[in-house]
């Protein structure tokens, strides 16, 4: 049996804090053991509650602010794993929440997906930023912050994608895929496309070892 992982979280709109944390309880990988609209009422629970594995933390509530939150939650238990969710996407307030410790960061704008797996990878000690702020965070990493940039950053690589990589592998093609799949050849070719620029690649041989070396056998996988 799979051991869920507990989660708390502490966001201010309630309800997208109630709507994230009804659609959390119905998937058995998850166990929400609280969930919080300002900074002190989570720093109460987290001194009596020591088993919390990831905390999705909004950056703006109502008495405090998730940067100070971050710090605070730390100091109660160090073996947290925060994950940021907001509307900000300011290069400035993402390298200054992981400086002060967090361990992630995902956009209110983000497919779902992207925060499911944003906490499972948190869960496994990694660290996670959605698609649409990595590449900043990226290459501020290589500028100025090896500890940083040493963290498992991977790209966000969708389900439908990752079976695109998983036939290309096996040699089918843009036909064979689009039987498969129930797609057309073209659509075929617009992920290709996606997936050589998501992953800085310039062929299908590239996509290819790309999966051989994270998504076969469930290596470093970042999909559902």
């Amino acid at each position: 049996m799979i051991k869920s992982i507990k989660t708390i979280i502490i966001e201010d709109e309630s309800i997208f804090r109630k709507s994230l944390s009804m659609y959390l309880r119905n998937r058995p990988e998850f166990e929400v053991v609280g969930d919080f609209d300002d900074g002190e009422p989570t720093l109460q629970f987290l001194k009596r509650k020591n088993e919390v594995a990831v905390v999705i933390l909004d950056m703006n509530l109502p008495t405090t602010d998730g940067l100070e939150m971050t710090r605070k939650i730390l100091e109660i238990n160090p073996n947290i794993s925060i994950l940021i969710l907001s509307q900000e996407t300011e290069k400035s307030y993402i390298l200054q929440a992981l400086k002060n410790g967090a361990h992630g960061y995902v956009t209110k704008d983000a497919p779902i997906d992207e925060l499911l797996v944003g906490i499972k990878a948190l869960a496994k000690g990694n660290n996670y930023f959605s698609s649409n702020i990595s590449a900043k965070v990226m290459i501020q990493f290589g500028r100025s912050n090896a500890s940083i940039a040493a963290t498992k950053i991977k790209p966000f690589i969708t389900t439908r994608e990752q079976q695109i990589l998983e036939f290309l592998y096996k040699e089918f093609t843009n036909k064979e895929i689009a039987d498969k799949l129930f797609i057309s050849p073209r659509t075929v070719d617009t992920h290709k496309r996606n997936l050589r620029k998501k992953l800085n690649v310039k062929s299908s041989v590239g996509l290819i070892k790309y999966y051989l070396n994270n998504v076969h056998d469930n290596k470093a996988v970042s999909v559902l």
